[in-house]
């Protein structure tokens, strides 16, 4: 892979959904969504790290980042990236007839990792409903929700911290995870 410089970043605006920003940090990119506010901004903020509890990364590391547009509104980022064994892949879609983005994710991985996820730094209060699998925070006129989705993915949270992650991780195969982050009036 060639090296990135420090000072990219790649914007994708979702106007009252967030925006959504990657910007290269070291050895990959690190993403997070703004959502502006009357105080300032609220963001959900990726951990782009080594997790050495779960001996392996905290989020995907994505290495590259393709933006597209289609013509049915929709406006995707894809990214891959590998490290140690693991091939990841990403796509994050705005899908504004759904009022929402949606986020898939993979990795391949010749050998079953112990642990595959993504973990999210969190800047404000958010509660998370055990009924229906969600987290959500109140963003002045609406809500905002964070569901995991399938194939098969659950939340789990701790101090400042969210992270959506498969419910079960395949043996010497791809393993998927997916979310939605939307609006709720």
């Amino acid at each position: 892979m060639n090296p990135q410089p420090s000072s990219q970043t790649t914007l994708l605006d979702g106007g009252e959904l967030g925006a959504l920003t990657f910007r290269w940090l070291g050895d990959r990119y690190a993403h997070r969504w703004v959502f502006p506010t009357s105080d300032g901004v609220v963001e959900l903020a990726s951990i782009d790290r080594f997790d050495e509890q779960r001996n392996t990364c905290a989020s995907p590391p994505l290495q590259q980042i393709h933006l597209q547009d289609f013509g049915d509104g929709r406006r995707v980022a894809f990214g891959v990236g590998m490290a140690g064994r693991g091939h990841w892949s990403a796509s994050f879609t705005l899908v504004p007839d759904l009022d929402c983005w949606v986020v898939e994710l993979a990795c391949r991985c010749p050998i079953k990792p112990m642990w595959l996820g993504s973990s999210y730094a969190l800047t404000c209060p958010w509660e998370i409903d055990e009924r229906v699998a969600a987290a959500s925070w109140q963003l002045e006129d609406c809500r905002i929700l964070l569901e995991p989705i399938a194939p098969r993915s659950q939340l789990a949270a701790e101090e400042n911290m969210l992270t959506i992650c498969p419910a079960e991780i395949s043996d010497s195969a791809t393993t998927q995870w997916a979310f939605r982050l939307r609006r709720q009036n």
